[in-house]
């Protein structure tokens, strides 16, 4: 029962409060054993000293353990180990130092102990008893004892240590095999009295429940199997059988997990169980879509996610441990909106369900606000506000299934009750659809021939219609293309698409940036020696090649002034490299009007450069004739670099030599004197290092 109300209740280890690790004495008095009604049993889960290591003469009273680490019983296995503790999965001592007074001395006292290894327990260094046997990692004998009580006594009062010689060395595969993180163990301290009598309710009473349940579900699902058999158009009836089949088995596994002391056998009996709740869980969803849900996809997810969890689960216990977990609470969420749903739409019938859900729902919901309230609060099955807590959670785990076959049950009246009426409702239905039809037929067969010429004509003028929009589709996309083409040409690509989805393009601040200048040397001058028609085509000519280097290095133009071209790298998208493709396309550019130079003489020019880097503004100006511009000091500061040029050379400023040094060969010229800039370092650009 325990393990059911586990997988069902899954969420509480997250809500319920940590807990600290004490390092004082604790003190074990009468009271704190046997107290009330609030408590049978004295839990030492703290101050547990811990130290990896065999040597027996660690149960001594007097060995000095105060190195040792202080740990809960229960180590919970991690794979992401901070501390030795944390990955035990061998052998090793646990040591408890306690203080009782004369009120328990010499009386009947009982431990209890539930495992995944095998112990030797010692009282100040007298060995009371041993589960399992201890030989090495191949040869141990590992026993669960399942908290079957043993009984002893303290002699005297005063100071006392229980010592626990305990191996596992299957923790680690246990936890990622399995997602069973105990490598300790657990213990409870009680009366022999209050230990017997409890495990009396355990070994008889809880069984006989158990074998209760088992008939109780078992004879549901024959029941429904049979309904399903005859009347196979409901399959809410097989999904109910099959669901009610699956929590007998779950009851099974417990019953038989009571009697197992091998814990390899309940290691399978919970993975058994797991591939049992897949199925339950999808026969649940399946009950559940298929009385008040029309679409199905949702069912066939969650089958598949069901049948892949128990896969997962052998792949790797963690991740299937928390995908089986979240399956069932997918599904009972799922099953709860449906319901939900269909009693909104009043559906008729699906309050019934509605009801053992609900129950389910606030019997979940307390769980989790008992959890997340502060506090010790004991359930367990000591205790009679424990064996409470059980019953309830028994007739939570119950109710569903009961509401369920109720539901069925008067499912089943309900279509008795209405099927005569709905006959007698059919048969005069029938007549008056026969007549209905006979006259629709009288008038399909007259409204034909008039049907067919309407139709044909009404097609000739669709498809000229449709002939008609294609054809001016296809040039409204020649217009779009066409118009796209010359903003592309005007406007960068992002300011682009920017401006046509919004209507404006907001100006941004670049902080790493290059700006290139150049400038051709006595232009007026040129300009006398050319006709009109010549000098246009030379400025064509020689930006044009401009703006193919510039296109090759991914720098963007951003206007000609005259005889003085503007560019920037570094924008709109920023690029690490800029000064270095700047400088590599003005080296280009001072190649070509070099070599132009030579081949038409005074017909072209010669140029300057100026390249400086830092931060500008971008953005559009205007809203008639709009252009894609730069401001800024660093402009102003390349077109003083260009104007402090020779000609053919390329001048660029401290900040563009210090990017591009180890890139390119420099010559320093020095602090010159530039307008509104005083004195700036400048150097020429040689060439590229390998040139």
């Amino acid at each position: 029962m325990k393990r059911i109300l586990f997988a069902l209740l899954l969420l509480l280890p997250f809500l319920a409060p940590a807990q600290q690790l004490g390092h004082s004495i604790p003190f074990i008095s009468k009271d704190s054993i046997e107290n009330g009604n609030t408590s049978t049993y004295y839990d030492p889960d703290r101050n547990w000293l811990f130290h990896v290591g065999d040597d027996l003469s660690m149960a001594d009273t007097g060995y000095n353990d105060s190195q040792w680490d202080t740990v809960y019983s229960g180590i919970r296995f991690s794979s992401n180990p901070k501390h030795r503790a944390d990955t035990f999965s061998s052998i090793g001592w646990f040591r408890f130092h306690f203080i009782t007074d004369t009120s328990i001395v010499g009386m009947s006292l009982a431990f209890r102990v539930s495992q995944y290894g095998a112990s030797e327990i010692y009282l100040d260094g007298k060995k009371l008893v041993s589960y399992g046997t201890i030989k090495g990692k191949d040869s141990t004998i590992y026993y669960d004892p399942q908290w079957l009580p043993f009984t002893f006594a303290i002699p005297t009062a005063g100071k006392h240590v229980l010592a626990v010689r305990y191996a596992n060395y299957n923790a680690r595969l246990y936890f990622e095999r399995n997602h069973r993180d105990l490598a300790g163990f657990k213990m409870s301290i009680s009366t022999a009295k209050n230990a017997i009598a409890n495990e009396h309710f355990q070994s008889i009473v809880m069984p006989f429940i158990c074998a209760l349940l088992i008939g109780f579900f078992v004879a549901f699902s024959i029941a429904h199997l049979f309904l399903y058999f005859f009347y196979r158009s409901s399959p809410s009836n097989l999904y109910f059988s099959i669901f009610s089949l699956c929590l007998a088995c779950i009851f099974v596994m417990t019953f038989l997990n009571r009697f197992s002391t091998n814990p390899k056998t309940e290691i399978l009996d919970s993975f058994i169980s797991f591939i049992v709740l897949s199925i339950g869980c999808i026969s649940f969803s399946g009950f559940t879509n298929s009385l008040f849900s029309i679409k199905k996809t949702r069912f066939k997810i969650v089958a598949v996610v069901c049948a892949l969890a128990p896969i997962v689960l052998i792949v790797n216990g963690t991740v299937g441990f928390f995908l089986s977990m979240a399956m069932m609470i997918f599904v009972f969420v799922e099953a709860t909106i449906i319901t939900i749903s269909a009693i909104y739409r009043k559906v008729k019938g699906a309050r019934i369900i509605g009801a053992g859900i609900l129950f389910f729902t606030l019997f979940f919901l307390f769980n989790i606000v008992f959890a997340s309230v502060p506090g010790n609060h004991d359930i367990t099955d000591d205790t009679l506000a424990g064996k409470i807590y059980m019953v309830f959670a028994a007739a939570a785990i119950i109710c569903i299934p009961i509401f369920m076959s109720l539901y069925l049950a008067w499912h089943y009246a309900y279509i008795n009750r209405n099927l005569k009426n709905q006959l007698q409702r059919v048969e005069l239905l029938s007549k008056q659809a026969m007549e209905q039809q006979l006259e629709k037929k009288r008038m399909l067969e007259g409204q034909k021939v008039m049907l067919e010429q309407e139709v044909a004509a009404r097609t000739t003028e669709v498809v000229t219609q449709k002939d008609k929009i294609e054809k001016q589709h296809e040039e409204l996309k020649a217009e779009k293309k066409k118009s796209d083409d010359l903003l592309l040409n005007i406007l960068p690509a992002e300011v682009a698409e920017e401006l046509k989805e919004k209507g404006h393009s907001q100006a941004r601040l670049f902080n790493d940036v290059t700006v290139l200048f150049t400038d051709f040397v006595d232009f007026t001058n040129a300009g006398e020696r050319m006709s009109p028609d010549e000098l246009v085509n030379e400025l064509h000519t020689c930006f044009k090649t401009f703006d193919d280097i510039s296109s090759k290095y991914g720098i963007e133009k951003i206007k000609t002034i005259g005889d003085a071209y503007l560019a920037v790298c570094g924008l709109p998208e920023p690029t690490k490299d800029h000064a270095e493709k700047v400088a590599s396309a003005a080296i280009e550019i001072v190649q070509f009007m070099t070599e132009r130079r030579q081949q038409l003489g005074d017909k072209t020019f010669e140029v300057r450069v100026g390249i400086h880097s830092g931060s500008v503004v971008a953005g559009i100006v205007g809203v008639k004739k709009f252009a894609y511009d730069i401001w800024g000091d660093t402009v102003n500061t390349a077109a003083r670099l260009e104007q402090s040029s020779e000609p053919g050379k390329i001048n660029i400023s401290q900040t563009t030599y210090d990017l591009i040094q180890s890139k390119f060969t420099c010559t320093y010229r020095g602090k010159i004197q530039a307008k509104n800039k005083g004195d700036l370092s400048m150097y020429f650009i040689d060439k590229a290092v390998g040139q």
